[in-house]
């Protein structure tokens, strides 16, 4: 018997355990090529942020960078769950690896041609944006034809783990070539780290066409999955959450201003800074790994946003380098499991026809909150400072997630069913 056939009847009473899902070929080639191309986006996000700070010194310019962001989210964003709901999935993720290959040889041949100007960089971030709302709902989607019922959220915390490995390795990696070669030559080397993930993602075999009667790419495609997000309010509270304490709490254009302004510590040392919260994620999907399945999963959701929130002010209030570093790392560790539960309670409560739909919702509100909290975060670091910042948004994020904890029961009560 294959290893994979011995993975796919394992009792759904069994315990999981941490690698589970790796002994699904087809997930194996879907996590390595996920991996490939995360790193590639990561290090491109650092890239591109200390150029701009680079070439113009300025809070407000890294700020724009969300601002970028959120209009191909915003406008699109909803479209992106529709078309993996319509079209085939497999082939929807390989158009947006070529897709993200384009601003990175875009960038690398203005620069060598010494004709880069900050507006090409907030041009080709929306770019990537719009590759990012194609392939987020359609890898979300596909994930559970590629493992069994009982492994999904194994699978789920091993997915969500690409995003936490390549922004610890993305960042090491860009910091450390932005110290040595040409910005133009690390361009280059960004665009090929998208070639791996075209070749694991050709290798998936599990057919990526969505199940049920054949549907079409329309705004009633889109309110049928607002309809399902409303009814389903476990899903609709975390989504609502999670938007909120991200405005007010995305923090890695900061992280720029300190290791420049505050910490002095050069582009390795800006790094190793954005790596601290993908060690923090990486311990948290461990974590996960190790318990298993885990059935309070609303409590166990609040009790991470909480976190989240004690580590904002621990970073903005941090004196030392070593210091925001163990803040950063708690930042991750505490967002990495609430990642993991908002994913995993969206794969179990969507049917596979709107699955994608869901996904959408899912990334539109992440995205679109990480992309104004960009804003948000270089506005005000302007006027207050960036530490100041860092603490006013970890006030007012325990002050969301407590009003929302109190006043949404459901969510704290909620208890996943047996599968």
């Amino acid at each position: 018997m294959s290893q994979d056939s011995e993975a796919q009847e394992a009792p759904s009473n069994a315990r999981v355990k941490p690698w589970a899902s790796l002994a699904h070929r087809d997930f194996r080639f879907m996590w390595a090529g996920a991996l490939s191309a995360s790193v590639a986006r990561q290090m491109r996000q650092v890239i591109n942020l200390y150029f701009i700070y680079e070439l113009t010194g300025s809070a407000y310019m890294l700020g724009l960078v969300g601002l970028f962001q959120v209009i191909p989210t915003m406008t699109f964003g909803l479209f992106g769950g529709v078309i993996a709901d319509v079209f085939d999935r497999r082939k929807l993720l390989l158009i947006a690896q070529v897709g993200g290959m384009v601003p990175a040889i875009g960038l690398a041949a203005l620069v060598h041609t010494d004709t880069i100007e900050v507006w090409h960089i907030f041009a080709f971030t929306g770019m990537s944006a719009a590759m990012n709302i194609l392939e987020g709902p359609a890898r979300t989607a596909y994930l559970p034809r590629l493992v069994p019922p009982h492994h999904l959220m194994n699978a789920v915390t091993l997915n969500s783990s690409v995003f936490e490995l390549s922004v610890l390795i993305g960042p090491i990696l860009g910091g450390i070539l932005i110290d040595y070669i040409n910005i133009g030559n690390i361009y280059a080397v960004n665009a090929v780290l998208f070639l791996p993930t075209l070749f694991f993602f050709s290798m998936i075999r599990a057919s990526g066409k969505p199940l049920g009667e054949r549907r079409s790419v329309s705004f009633q495609a889109i309110f049928e999955g607002m309809q399902f997000i409303w009814f389903q309010r476990i899903l609709l509270g975390m989504f609502l959450v999670d938007f909120g304490l991200v405005i007010v709490g995305f923090y890695r254009p900061i992280l720029t201003i300190l290791a420049s302004d505050v910490f002095h510590v050069g582009g390795t040392g800006l790094g190793i800074l954005f790596a601290a919260p993908a060690i923090g994620s990486f311990m948290g999907f461990v974590t996960l790994l190790w318990v298993g399945d885990v059935k309070r999963k609303g409590a166990l959701f609040l009790i991470s946003v909480f976190g989240y929130a004690f580590g904002l002010a621990f970073l903005g209030l941090a004196p030392w380098y070593w210091l925001a570093l163990v803040a950063a790392w708690t930042l991750g560790y505490t967002d990495s499991i609430s990642v993991v539960i908002r994913q995993t309670l969206t794969q179990l409560l969507a049917p596979d026809e709107i699955r994608g739909r869901a996904a959408s919702f899912s990334n539109l509100f992440a995205n679109a909150g990480n992309a104004l909290g960009s804003m948000e975060a270089g506005f005000v670091a302007q006027v207050i400072g960036a530490g100041g910042t860092l603490v006013l948004g970890g006030i007012v994020a325990t002050g969301l997630v407590a009003a929302v904890g109190l006043s949404w029961r459901g969510l704290w009560r909620y208890t996943s069913p047996e599968q």
